[in-house]
């Protein structure tokens, strides 16, 4: 299997390793989660992956490097990807 793990699906309200998070966007999936009770989502679309609260882009701009996307984005000071690998994100959905 090619060195990668199989992950199961994540059921809603639970946490997901950054390993398993670099998975599913190497996957092209989408996801919803929530830190801090405030709902976001990591978009992909022709321009590139984003990351929304609401109608709001809270990355910077569009990246096809998740990887920086994810270290470059701060939410309260603090990088995406830092709080995914602390397990301070909630996961709604993964599409």
């Amino acid at each position: 299997m090619n060195g990668q793990k199989n992950f199961d699906d994540v059921p809603a309200g639970g946490s997901i390793s950054y390993q398993q998070l670099l998975m599913y966007l190497e996957q092209g999936r989408e996801i919803e989660f929530t830190y801090m009770d405030k709902e976001f989502f990591i978009s992909k679309s022709p321009e590139g992956r984003a990351i929304w609260s609401g109608q709001t882009m809270v990355s910077e701009n569009f990246s096809e490097d998740h990887i920086s996307l994810l270290e470059l984005t701060k939410i309260d000071g603090t990088s995406l990807a830092d709080l995914f690998k602390q397990n301070k994100i909630e996961i709604s959905t993964v599409f």
